[in-house]
C-alpha cells in the first residue's frame, strides 16, 4: 500500500509488478502494461527502493502469479486507524494532490501518473490555490512598486533640465 502512494501508480499496476521491469541500478520501474495501454515509467523514490530491496518476492502464490486482491490487509489498515471511506486509488491521488501543492506543473504531475493527456492531469490544478495566490501577489506588488517609482526626467540636447 506505501509503494501505491511513494509511485502513484495504479492498484493494478502495483498488483501486477515484476522484478523483471525494475531497475534498482537506475531508480527505475517501467510500467509495461498499464490501465491507458501507454507504458511509462515511475521514478523509484529511496523509500521504495528500500521496501523492495527488503522484500524477496513481490510475486503472489495463485494462479496469476501475482497479487489480486488488497481487501483484507486494506481493510484491517483502515479499522486499525479509525478511518472511513478511503480506497486505495485515493493514495495515488494523494502523490498527485501534494506534487500539485508543492509547486509541481501539470505536465510532471501527469507524467509521473502514467496519464496519456493534460486533461485527466486538471483535477490537481484546482486543489491548493496558495502557489496561485502567492503567484499574483507577487504580480500585483511588482505593479504597485513600478507605479511609486519616478520616472526619468528626459533632458533636451545640450542642456539640462
Amino acid at each position: 500500500m506505501l509503494l501505491s502512494l511513494w509511485t502513484g501508480a495504479r492498484r493494478g499496476d502495483v498488483l501486477t509488478m515484476r522484478w523483471q521491469n525494475i531497475e534498482l541500478a537506475d531508480n527505475r520501474w517501467s510500467v509495461p502494461e498499464p490501465k491507458n495501454r501507454t507504458p511509462y515509467a515511475v521514478p523509484l523514490v529511496r523509500e521504495a527502493i528500500e521496501m523492495l530491496k527488503d522484500r524477496q518476492s513481490i510475486c503472489g502464490t495463485g494462479a496469476s502469479g501475482h497479487l489480486v486482491n488488497l481487501k483484507r490487509g486494506w481493510n484491517g489498515l483502515l479499522a486499525r486507524a479509525k478511518i472511513t471511506d478511503l480506497r486505495i486509488h485515493d493514495l495515488r491521488r494523494t502523490l498527485g494532490s501534494w506534487q500539485a501543492a508543492s509547486g509541481a506543473s501539470l505536465p510532471v504531475i501527469g507524467k509521473s501518473l502514467g496519464h496519456r493527456s493534460t486533461c485527466a492531469t486538471q483535477i490537481y490544478a484546482r486543489l491548493d490555490l496558495d502557489p496561485v495566490r502567492a503567484s499574483v501577489t507577487a504580480a500585483t506588488q511588482a505593479m504597485i512598486a513600478a507605479a511609486k517609482k519616478k520616472p526619468k526626467q528626459l533632458t533636451a540636447a545640450g542642456g539640462g533640465a
